[in-house]
């Protein structure tokens, strides 16, 4: 069963989960298909045997070509079941590593396999989707497995098109001491948008992760708005109304989290990248609780009608 951050992390994933098939140069497909059944079975039952056999009936068949068995259903069925023999054979018969294989023998907790998969090539910090960050980022609620990857060198900070690295999913989804063990192994709080993820998380500890966040040397900034000091992930996102932490909040209606940001320093007088303020996004959500703490404030708070839109 997949654990939480494995599910949204999966909701994020475009590459096919579906087990992906041989395809053949054949126009005899009938034939093939009854040798790829019988090649997923032996895999998945771990039948190193007949999985060999199968494969040198395919590649004696002569219609087989090899550039067109990218990943194959057979590998990724006997990565599924943790059938590591079959695994490495597959592997060694040429087949390559998808993102998918990763992900699974993650989910799985099947560091036997995930060894295979990276001493075959694959790279332990390579995304998994341009949206979704390294295989590490998966293992976060797990302690072991996710001090397993840090020994095996995924970095912390390894993060995909926009920017959501391991560290972002910790601080979403994993216990303190995870999350303070990946800082301790380079774990970088100035990227990845940690403090919008830690505003998500749905546990009790949410005001101590962000707390430990802000304590760091070097903290998340807290009064700028989301990729606002990169310019390509900001152009491409900010019709989402991006804006600071306090937005996020007041949107949430974390009320908590909104008198810890605005003790912290954040600026409520901030407007998102569609001209809102935190106010207006607690408002439009109903979160009448943290209207009411907002309009609070000192009114010098707040911008004057004719103030300029920030961004």
């Amino acid at each position: 069963m997949l654990s939480e951050a494995q599910d949204v992390l999966s909701a994020l994933d475009f590459s096919t989960t579906d087990h992906e098939t041989y395809q053949f140069a054949s126009s005899d497909i009938r034939k093939h298909d009854v040798d790829v059944e019988q090649l997923e079975v032996a895999a998945t039952a771990g039948d190193l045997e007949a999985v060999k056999r199968t494969m040198n009936k395919i590649k004696r068949s002569g219609d087989a070509q090899s550039g067109t068995l990218p990943s194959g259903s057979a590998l990724m069925f006997a990565v599924d079941h943790g059938r590591k023999d079959v695994v490495d054979y597959l592997l060694s018969e040429g087949l390559t590593v998808h993102t998918t294989h990763v992900k699974v023998a993650t989910i799985n907790r099947d560091t036997a396999v995930l060894e295979l998969l990276f001493t075959h090539g694959w790279d332990i910090n390579n995304p998994i989707e341009w949206c979704v960050p390294p295989a590490l980022a998966f293992a976060v609620e797990d302690p072991a497995l996710a001090d397993w990857y840090l020994a095996n060198g995924a970095d912390p900070n390894a993060r995909c098109l926009l920017d959501i690295t391991p560290l972002s999913a910790a601080v979403e989804f994993a216990d303190l001491p995870t999350i303070q063990r990946l800082v301790d192994r380079g774990g970088s709080v100035t990227c990845g948008q940690l403090m919008h993820y830690a505003l998500r998380r749905k546990s009790d500890d949410r005001l101590q992760v962000m707390e430990f966040l802000l304590q760091q040397p070097s903290p998340p900034p807290i009064c700028k708005l989301m990729y606002q000091d990169e310019l390509w992930w900001f152009e491409s996102q900010k019709f989402f109304g991006l804006g600071t932490p306090l937005h996020d909040a007041a949107a949430s209606g974390v009320l908590d989290a909104v008198r810890f940001l605005i003790a912290m320093g954040s600026d409520p007088s901030i407007k998102d990248s569609l001209g809102k303020l935190a106010i207006e996004k607690a408002r439009k959500h109903g979160h009448d609780l943290v209207v009411l703490f907002l309009r609070s404030l000192p009114p010098q708070s707040y911008p004057s009608p004719a103030a300029e839109p920030h961004l």
